[in-house]
């Protein structure tokens, strides 16, 4: 079941798909009335065993109010399939806010206590989480300073609740490398010390970037982890404060009955010696060397012209999905105007991963099939739904003031990052040669593939410009009229 953008589910209207995993699909969706954001959350029809398990995890999460929970606001309805509502949170997981930002100290510190608060104030009121990990911790970027905010409340079980003996479902469920000892055998009688055990490995994993459990198999992993096993935080971060190392060896003991006693506990020993937690600005706009990235989306000018609502629907998704990618990414919007974006990154690398993940959320929407029909919506081979242009260079652009907190750039590296974008045609990402030396030995093997295009001259700027196109190895068949640009022969 696919909801494109802009289908009416009740009172919300949806904007993106978000995201889609074996359990359920996730969409963005608008409220009509109150012009409210949420997620709505559509478990897969074919797994009905679970559908119940979905409502109960929504009542135990609707009961619950605290600035680092997510909220459930509503069940609804799809064809007697239920759709769980929950506040939508402008940020990425936890896994994808530690693998884009280098954290220092106190920025580990100001995450950790929000995982603290959060998960004391759960077990206070008598709940047992039984799913955390990095994935199912969001990074509320709303405000000035970070938030973390637990999520997905499936498994969760209240304090103290009996097993029903015959209940369909798995005994053992979860994700392997963040599941407690005891969990490995049977996770239905798990309770809040498999929650200490797993905060100590999301934990782990935000100072080290590493997973503390992770086996070739499943059982592999489950071996480590009922053996305690894994490498030492000063292995990754040798200057790593002992607190630290202190606080982690009261999660991750083997027997319940001698782990931690309370998330408070766990985190008096965490900041031992700290007098004053860190906040941690949500958004910083980078200086110095920048990596910028401009994207406009092909003919939407005529989409506007041929059917008004069909493209504020698309163009919704479209920001929705760059806007996510940003987050993802560590990026920082500088502008829009219309449908283009000028955004920046203090690291080149996530630039260009921000692009490819943009050109793959794209692919991934459930378009309507009236843009589809369209020539410019067409299903190609490598293309799907809206096309849209991206250029990446770096430089350093002066830093001015926007008004309030708000940084826009300027200066010869802006133009030619423009020029560069200008450049292209959409679905294509072009990247100055610049750019490109400086992530080129850093990508994963396979990560994309590269083809260098030449040397141009760009319009208004001096020179030439050594450009190469980047795309994601599953759209390389994706075929584009030359570059639009005077080429030269160097």
């Amino acid at each position: 079941m696919d909801l494109a953008p802009g289908t009416v589910v009740e009172r919300y209207v949806v904007e993106s798909k978000i995201g889609a995993g074996a359990m359920s699909t996730s969409y963005r969706a608008r409220h009509q009335v109150l012009d409210t954001m949420h997620v709505l959350t559509v478990p897969n029809p074919e797994l009905k065993a679970v559908h119940q398990r979905f409502v109960d995890g929504a009542r135990i999460q609707a009961r619950l109010r605290h600035p680092n929970l997510i909220s459930a606001t509503d069940v609804l309805q799809i064809d007697g399939i239920p759709v769980v509502v929950q506040d939508y949170v402008d940020g990425p997981t936890l896994e994808a806010y530690v693998e884009s930002h280098e954290l220092d100290t106190g920025g580990i510190d100001a995450l950790a206590g929000g995982l603290f608060e959060g998960l004391a104030w759960l077990h206070q009121n008598g709940v047992a989480h039984r799913h955390i990990k990095p994935r199912n911790v969001v990074v509320d970027l709303s405000g000035k300073a970070a938030r973390i905010r637990l999520s997905d409340f499936m498994f969760a079980r209240v304090w103290g609740a009996t097993v029903v003996e015959g209940r369909k479902g798995p005994k053992v469920f979860g994700t392997p490398s963040y599941m407690s000892p005891e969990q490995t055998f049977d996770s239905r009688v798990s309770g809040h010390k498999a929650d200490l055990w797993a905060l100590g490995c999301v934990l782990y994993f935000i100072c080290t970037g590493h997973v503390a459990f992770e086996g070739p198999t499943q059982e592999a992993t489950f071996e480590l982890v009922r053996a305690g096993r894994y490498e030492p935080v000063h292995t990754y971060v040798p200057l790593a404060p002992q607190r630290w190392v202190d606080a982690l060896q009261m999660c991750l003991v083997d027997d319940d009955a001698d782990r931690g006693p309370t998330a408070e506990a766990i985190a008096e020993a965490w900041f031992a010696g700290v007098t004053e937690h860190p906040r941690l600005s949500s958004r910083v706009a980078p200086v110095g060397k920048v990596t910028l990235v401009f994207t406009d989306v092909q003919g939407s000018t005529r989409l506007w012209e041929r059917d008004a609502d069909l493209a504020r629907n698309c163009l919704r998704a479209h920001d929705a999905v760059m806007r996510a990618a940003l987050n993802r990414h560590g990026g920082y919007e500088v502008k829009t105007e219309g449908d283009a974006f000028m955004v920046a990154f203090g690291d080149p690398l996530q630039a260009m991963r921000f692009c490819v993940d943009v050109q793959r959320g794209l692919y991934e929407q459930p378009w309507a099939e009236e843009l589809l029909a369209m020539p410019d919506g067409c299903v190609a081979p490598g293309f799907r739904g809206l096309r849209v242009r991206m250029g990446i260079h770096t430089g350093e652009p002066e830093p001015r003031s926007a008004g309030g907190d708000r940084v826009d750039y300027f200066g010869p590296a802006v133009n030619r990052a423009a020029r560069v974008s200008g450049a292209g045609h959409g679905g294509q990402i072009l990247a100055s040669a610049e750019t490109w030396d400086l992530i080129e030995d850093r990508l994963a093997a396979e990560e994309v593939v590269m083809q260098e295009l030449g040397a141009y001259g760009l319009k208004g700027l001096d020179g030439w410009q050594q450009l190469v196109q980047i795309l994601p190895p599953e759209f390389a068949e994706r075929e584009f009229p030359k570059v639009k640009a005077e080429r030269t022969l160097l």
